[in-house]
């Protein structure tokens, strides 16, 4: 499996279902970006942001 495979990156975003890795190393530059192959990947992009808004909401209170 290479994860510099153009059939599995689709501009800046990863997608490999083959591929068990739940961050990859990103093509250009440093850093590290999801495979939206995996769910777990899918649950951190949702799951993250709505965990920060929910503290937000509920400091306020």
């Amino acid at each position: 499996m290479n994860p510099n495979d153009d059939r599995h990156w689709f501009g800046i975003f990863y997608f490999n279902r083959d591929d068990p890795r739940i961050a990859v190393p990103k093509r250009y530059g440093w850093g590290r970006t999801l495979n939206y192959g995996r769910p777990m990947a899918w649950v951190w992009t949702v799951g993250a942001p709505a965990a920060v808004g929910l503290i937000a909401h509920l400091s306020k209170h």
